[in-house]
């Protein structure tokens, strides 16, 4: 075994741990700093290279990306745009939110500790709050780093209809954050796309649906979710394409399986 499948499973191993102490499924992967950076947006690079600092140049030709997953526990999904006698239940959609914000904060704490582990950068789960606080969606970008992005590099799914990572078991139903290291690891594959003929996602968002004449169909959907805390939800969330998604998934069944899995 090579210092890189040494690295690899030193990860994968740490992460088994984090798992049992979060009590929360783990994904993880890995890709290439370069491959990554490569594929961001000009002001998303630019937030890399300011959060690399001085590291940046030896970052290109050697470094990588840790991504991780946190799944959302069985059942949280279902409560997603639940209705009672034609009242949205507004009960069962605040318990997604309220793990929307609980995983933020596992992310954070596990990418701390991973980042401490493989000598690495944290960077924090996509920011919350700014929906309602911003004009446009675009404003939103140049104040984070797309997970997705990386997570989509280090194999951890492809790119769905809904813009979101598709993992192969868990559907979209996870949360991510990222890691930048110096530690190399050998590059995960690439997946590729297996939505096929699956309308899921469009079937529950006219956003969605209608992605390709719409001028941007994100800052409808940055509208949709402000409107949706002024009706009560407590976070910036919606989730009716992730629970669309999750049902139609091929592997909806093995959804319950172990809590403490971990996938690779």
């Amino acid at each position: 075994m090579n210092s890189l499948e040494k690295n690899a499973t030193m990860l994968k191993e740490y992460c088994e741990q984090l798992a049992i102490e979060y009590q929360y499924n783990i994904v993880v992967g890995t890709a290439r700093f370069d491959a990554v950076y490569s594929e961001l947006m000009p002001v998303q690079q630019k937030k890399v290279s300011a959060i690399c600092g001085g590291k940046i140049n030896a970052l290109m030709k050697s470094g990588y990306f840790i991504s991780v997953g946190v799944v959302y526990p069985n059942g949280v999904i279902d409560g997603i745009n639940r209705s009672s006698d034609t009242q949205l239940d507004l009960m069962s959609w605040n318990t997604y939110a309220s793990y929307y914000n609980e995983i933020n904060s596992v992310l954070d704490a596990i990418t701390s500790k991973i980042a401490a582990r493989f000598n690495g950068i944290p960077i924090k789960a996509t920011l919350s709050g700014l929906s309602s606080s911003i004009e446009h969606v675009t404003e939103y970008f140049p104040q984070t780093v797309s997970h997705r992005v990386i997570a989509e590099k280090a194999g951890l799914g492809w790119r769905g209809k809904n813009s979101l990572i598709i993992h192969k078991k868990y559907s979209c139903a996870l949360r991510f954050a990222s890691v930048i290291t110096e530690t190399q690891f050998i590059a995960d594959k690439i997946q590729e796309n297996q939505c096929g003929t699956c309308t899921a996602c469009e079937d529950v968002c006219s956003f969605i649906r209608n992605r390709n004449v719409l001028k941007d169909y994100r800052e409808n959907c940055r509208k949709y979710i402000t409107h949706l805390q002024r009706i009560g939800l407590n976070e910036e969330v919606c989730g009716k394409c992730i629970k669309a998604c999750l049902k139609e998934s091929i592997y909806k069944d093995q959804f319950n399986l172990g809590r403490f899995e971990l996938e690779k």
